[in-house]
This record gives C-alpha cells, structure tokens and sequence, in this order.
C-alpha cells in the first residue's frame, strides 16, 4: 500500500470537488484529489452529459445578472473557450480535458482517477485516512490529511466515518416547509440516463435489444405520446441530447439498488429509441442513429450531510442574512417525482425562488465529524431546499468556499466549526478577491490605496437608449427597469405610436423593489394614464416623481394596450432592463428578447462613471457598480493616479460577461479582449503588462512593482461590443493579502 500525505483530501472530481482542489491548491495546501471515474466533471463529463447549470436558471433567474462568479465562472468560459459546441452536447470530449487541464494546471494537486474510497480510519472521532483502491493499476493507497472534504455526491467518506446524515423528504411540520410532504418518507429524487441521437447521412435501421421494453405496453406511454406532465417527446428528433423526464429509483435506494436502477433505465432508452424510430410517429427518423447512451446514470439525490445549520425552503424564501454566507444559490426548488417515469403525475414541480440567495458556512461542514467538510449534493439542507442547491454550479460554488476555508483551517491550526466565529471575515474577503459571489457583501479598497487616488477614463456612456429598430405593439404588458442613482427620479422619455386615429390611452404604473439582488417590483408607488393623440409617432414624457426605491430601481410598467406601440431595439444596456409583465405570476420574471428605448432620464445620472470600479461590487447590486466607455469603434482606457506613489503587488480586473446568460453559444461580445496594463513609476519609466485573447470575467496580474504613480489601463478590443465595460479594479500591496476587510451591507433580517 503506498502512503499519500497532504494538507486536504477531496473525494470526489465532480464541479464541486474540481472546485474544492483548485481553491485550497491555489491557496497554497497540497491536496489530494481522488475520483472513481476515468474523467473529470461527474454529472457534466462526458460519460453523464448534463450541463453545468445554476443561480441563473437558464436565464429566468428574477435576479436576471445571477451567473456564479469565481472558479466556476471560470470553469465555464474555458469549457466554451476549448469546446464552442459544449452546450449542443458535441465534442464533449474535449470538455473533460479542459477540466484536466485546469487540474493538471495546479502544482499542488495530486489527481487520482479510476480511485475508488472504500474505507475510511478514525481515530477519537475524527478521520485519520481513507483508503482507495486503483483496479486497472493494482495500486492501493492510504491519504492521510489533517482535513477531508467530501465531494462525492453519495457522501461515501462521511458516511464511513459515522457523520449524520439524512435521506428522503422531511415531514412538513419539522422545518415549517409548506413544499414538504405531511409526513416524512424515504423517497428522493430518481436517477437518469441520457442519450444522443445524430443523423448518420444514410439510413440506418434500429432493432430493439432483448432486454429492452416495449413501451408501448407500459403505463406512462400514453403520457408521453401525448405530452402530458411535462413528458412530451420533442418533434425534431435530431441531435436530441436525452430526455430529463426518463428518471427512475427515487422510491428504492439510490446506492444500494445503483445496477437495478441502471438496467431498468438501459431498458427504458432503448425501449423510447425502437418508439421513435418505428412508430411511424416522427418525421425525418430513418438516418438517425442512437450515437450515445452513457454508461452510468446520472444521479440526483441520496445522503445529505447534517451540518450545524440545515438549509431549508424558508431560508431560500425568506434570505435571511447569514453571516457566514460564503456562496449563493438561485435555482427553482425543481423536485422530482419520487417514482420517475412510472409517477402519475408531473415529471418535476418547478417551484419559484425569488432569485439569489446566501447558503451559509455550517451546513458545509459535519456537526459530529469535527475535520469533515462537504460540498456538492450532500450538502446539509433539507429535501426541499435541495431542491435548488444540487445543480452543478451551484454545488461549484461550495466547493470553493470549502477548498479556501481547509486553507484557513490549516492556517491556524483549528475545525471548520472554528472558522465562524474566529476567521469569517478573513474567508469571505478570501472569496471575494477569488471572484465568488456572495450576496450583499462588497471588498473595501485598502485604504493605503483609496487615500489620494483619483480616476479618469476616456469617456463614459450616457444613461440613454435613443435609437429603435423597431416598434413592439403592447399586446401584453411591458416593464422598463431604470437603476436610479441619485435621492429620486423626476422624469424619463420614452417613445410611442398610436396606430389608430384616435386618441388612445396609455395606462402607465410606477412600482418599486425591496431587494438589490433582483428585478422584481414589491409595490406600486403610483399609477397615472397619458393620453396619446390619435397617429402620434415620437417621444413622450413620463413624469415619475418618486423617491428612490430600496432596491435602487424603478419598475416602469406599460400596461397592455395593443394599438399602441413602443420603441425597442436590441442594444443590452447593464442595469437597465426590460420584461413582459405578468401580474398573474407576482414575482416571476419573462424575459423580453429587446430594450425598451428612453432618454433623458431627469435628473442625469452617471451611471457608468469610471470611480465605479472601485467601489467594491463586481456585479449589479442595486445600480450597474459598472465603468462603460462611450461607443467606439478604437481604444478607451482608464487611469487611476496618486498623490503619492505606492507599491503593487497584485492588480485583478473583473470584466462585463453579461452575467444574464446561463449558457453560451456564441462569444460573450462585452469581454474585453485585447487591453494593456500600464503602470508609471516614480522616476517616470513604465512596467506594462500586454494581453491578447482574453476570455475570462476575472483577470488576475501579479506584477509586483514599486513606488507606482499611476495606472492606465488600455483596452484594445472586445469579443464585439462597441463598448468597454469594467466592473472591477482590485488594488493588492504587498502586505495587505487576503486579510483586507469586506462590507457587511445587509440589515438583519434580509439581504
């Protein structure tokens, strides 16, 4: 048996346990990190396929700029930086060895595939190795850490050590969840397997296997054949990359019962496959062929761990404002039917979220396991807000947050539990400056910085939308979202035709919200009705008069009035935003494909000024916290001056990659692509830094320089945009590190 010593272990190579390595590697532990599989990425590998989604919500998220931010941000880009076609389930491939690649990337991680745990040694109840088995090796090895993070999504390292755990779905009463069953039982969420279907050019005949049903003759086929509980089968056939809704095995054991599951889900695909292809029901069926079938189930939900706090569906509600928060959240609680295919009713109930929410410290590590901490889906929540928490980058997400604290814990010498009370501040500023996102907390610019500095840019875009493309009838109520930065807003113009003869009226509601993080309005401020003279085409203004809401922005709404029309074009202006209004679903927000046009927003805002960048947000909160220059078709640039010249060790800058989008098909046209760093010293010689091909939102320099009396930053070219935004410009001396202070800027009792 050969001995593995580290600072950490994690188990596990899903996003979560990527994550989790690359943070505590990063933050200078030698880790090991052990993965049952051949590849990395479990649920988003190649073997599974599911992708990486999260607080986004495939861009229904009513915090609409709810993209996680640091290691899984990251993650994403490269994936689609590498392989373009991920999101169409093609060259997946190469996905995996991006996710190698990042891996393989950090000195201070030890990978070990095709390794599987299968005892873990205690000692004074706290966990003093695991042992795994390598088969195609004939290795065997012992990891020794003084800390494990469990990243297996079946918990098998905190299960073998005694942690507490729970399985199946809470009663109602014991957390007060009204999404819970009345009374407690041990079903979860089921498993699936995905395939893929390609047109081979020629046809191709498919006979169905022995083993396979004929699903014709089993009880949910009239379901599917009429699409009924969100288990319709897709008309366009080709390059379908499976089917959610073939889910199986939440009503037995989800481990124990792992090869019965997969089997009758092998038998199912193929029994689905011989329907589409000979039915006669589907069109353009004959040259497709059964490309893929992954080998291994996808599977949802088993043991969740007990932490020293339980995540519920009212914390996801309600957002309480944890001060341990250390990563976020935002996907509906989407809670499977326990029974899979073989359920009578709805495949999944989508149940809403109102948009980011905080996921806090203790339920990321064991109540009774004092060395153990765990991200991914074994996380300490209830069945209902894990509902939310298991998709994949949010579980990222976690994974960070526990690799960076093993590298506190290791620092001082002390349990994850210790963290809370004694090293909170120091691990969120840590994951602040990492570019994870955490709701309501924003980094301090050191004040060795802030004192005498002064910033200029070359321009700066006006808050305005003045030129439509088209006019979009108001066959349906529309909200424009305008940020406000000063005390109130008196008045904006936006405009309007009347497609009648007649004069019409234009029935017009003011409202306004309670939370920064999302864009949706809470209350109606007022109400009034602007008579549009019959054939008028052209600008009209609509008086606000309000104070500034809570949340910073103002809900505009235009109520349905279909011989009317307003302005829009395509033009995406961050913070302002545009959606249909629906005040059937309260809360829920449509996305609408276009901007509603304004101009002279009264009195003037400047939104996009150049010091935003340094006011410690990387994203929209509230108001944009975004510097975006004026259109130009050439260079912009911003430069930050001292009054008396300093030292640099680091300078990281946190760029616009329209955190609106879940997935991406195409370049994210607001990144900046090309830009120079330039640095001027105290003798007047300059130190510059040169970047071609940026891809990513967090950009990190270590340039270690002395006695700098100002910075430029020069942008040379985007992935499209005509305009450079920049969220960020993070200031780092050589003495400061990751001890710098953040912001607490919640109340008690909400974020």
């Amino acid at each position: 048996m050969e001995l593995i010593k580290s600072d950490v272990t994690v188990v596990g190579g899903g996003i979560a346990g990527i994550c989790a390595a690359i943070a505590a590697a990063r933050h200078g532990l030698k880790v090991s990190l052990i993965n049952d599989r051949p590849v990395l990425g479990g649920n988003a590998s190649s073997e599974v396929r599911v992708h990486i989604n999260g607080s986004t919500y495939l861009g229904n998220s009513p915090s609409y700029y709810a993209r996680e931010g640091g290691i899984v941000e990251e993650l994403k880009l490269k994936v689609f930086h590498y392989n373009p076609f991920y999101n169409k389930k093609l060259m997946l491939s190469i996905s995996d060895t991006v996710l190698l690649d990042m891996v393989y990337a950090e000195p201070g991680i030890s990978l070990f595939l095709n390794t599987c745990v299968h005892e873990t040694g205690m000692e004074n109840d706290r966990i003093q190795w695991v042992e795994g088995l390598q088969l195609a090796s004939e290795r065997k090895f012992r990891f020794e850490s003084p800390y494990f993070i469990d990243c297996s999504g079946d918990g098998i390292v905190g299960y073998q050590a005694g942690a507490h755990f729970r399985w199946g779905r809470e009663a109602r009463e014991e957390f007060h969840e009204s999404l819970a069953p009345e009374v407690s039982d041990h079903y979860v969420m089921g498993d699936t397997i995905l395939f893929q279907a390609r047109d081979a050019g020629f046809a191709v005949p498919y006979k169905r296997p022995e083993f396979a049903y004929d699903v014709t003759k089993l009880s949910f086929f009239e379901s599917i054949r009429k699409g009924l509980n969100h288990r319709g089968l897709p008309r366009k056939i080709n390059g379908i990359g499976g089917l959610w809704w073939l889910e199986y095995g939440g009503h037995i054991d989800t481990i124990k019962d792992n090869e019965d599951i997969a089997l009758e889900l092998r038998k199912l695909v193929y029994g689905i496959w011989d329907y589409i292809k000979n039915s006669g029901e589907f069109d353009d069926v004959d040259n497709l062929i059964l490309d893929y079938v992954c080998p291994i189930p996808g599977k949802r939900e088993s043991r969740r761990f007990i932490g020293d706090y339980m995540l519920t569906q009212n914390d996801l509600a309600n957002k309480p404002a944890f001060e341990d928060a250390v990563a976020v959240g935002g996907w509906a609680m989407d809670l499977h039917a326990a029974k899979g295919i073989y359920d009578e009713g709805p495949a999944t109930a989508w149940n809403f979220v109102p948009g980011l929410y905080n996921i806090p410290f203790r339920s990321l590590y064991s109540r009774n396991i004092p060395n153990l901490l765990f991200a991914g889906r074994n996380m300490s929540a209830t069945h209902v807000a894990f509902g939310s928490t298991r998709v994949m980058a949010t579980c990222g997400c976690m994974g960070q947050a526990v690799g960076a604290a093993a590298s506190l814990c290791s620092k001082y010498g002390v349990d994850p539990a210790a963290l809370v009370h004694e090293h909170m501040p120091e691990l969120q500023a840590m994951l602040l400056r990492d570019g994870q996102t955490i709701v309501g907390l924003r980094e301090t610019l050191d004040p060795y910085f802030a004192d005498g500095v002064s910033i200029r840019a070359s321009s700066q875009r006006s808050y305005s939308n003045e030129l439509p493309s088209e006019a979009v009838q108001l066959e349906r109520g529309l909200c424009l979202v305008l940020p406000i930065g000063t005390n109130e807003a008196e008045s904006v113009r936006i405009k309007i035709r009347n497609g009648s003869a007649h004069t019409e009226t234009l029935q017009v509601k003011l409202m306004g919200g309670e939370r920064k993080e999302t864009y949706i309005p809470d209350y109606e401020i007022k109400s009034c009705n602007v008579e549009i003279a019959g054939g008028h085409d052209g600008w009209i203004t609509l008086s606000l008069g309000c104070k500034k809401p809570a949340d910073d922005k103002v809900y505009i709404v235009l109520e349905e009035n279909p011989v009317l029309s307003v302005y829009c074009n395509e033009e995406r202006i961050t913070g302002a935003v545009s959606f249909h209004y629906r005040p059937e679903e309260p809360g829920k927000l449509k996305r609408f494909n276009r901007s509603i046009c304004f101009k002279d927003l009264l009195p003037v805002q400047p939104m996009y000024d150049p010091g935003n960048v340094l006011n410690g947000y990387s994203r929209p909160h509230g108001v944009p916290n975004v510097w975006a220059s004026d259109r130009t078709e050439g260079q912009a640039w911003l430069e930050m001056s001292f009054a008396a010249p300093r030292d640099l060790d680091e300078i990281h800058l946190v760029f616009n990659s329209r955190l609106d989008l879940e997935h991406f098909d195409g370049p994210i046209e607001t990144l900046i692509r090309d830009y120079d760093v330039i640095l001027t010293l105290e003798d007047n010689s300059e130190e510059r830094v040169e970047v071609k091909g940026n891809y990513l939102t967090l950009n990190k320099h270590k340039v270690n320089a002395r006695r700098v009396t100002r910075i430029r930053l020069l942008f040379r070219a985007t992935h499209g945009s005509p305009y450079f935004e920049v969220f960020a410009v993070k200031l780092f001396a050589p003495s400061v590190g990751i001890e710098q202070k953040t912001n607490f800027l919640w109340k008690k009792g909400s974020v």
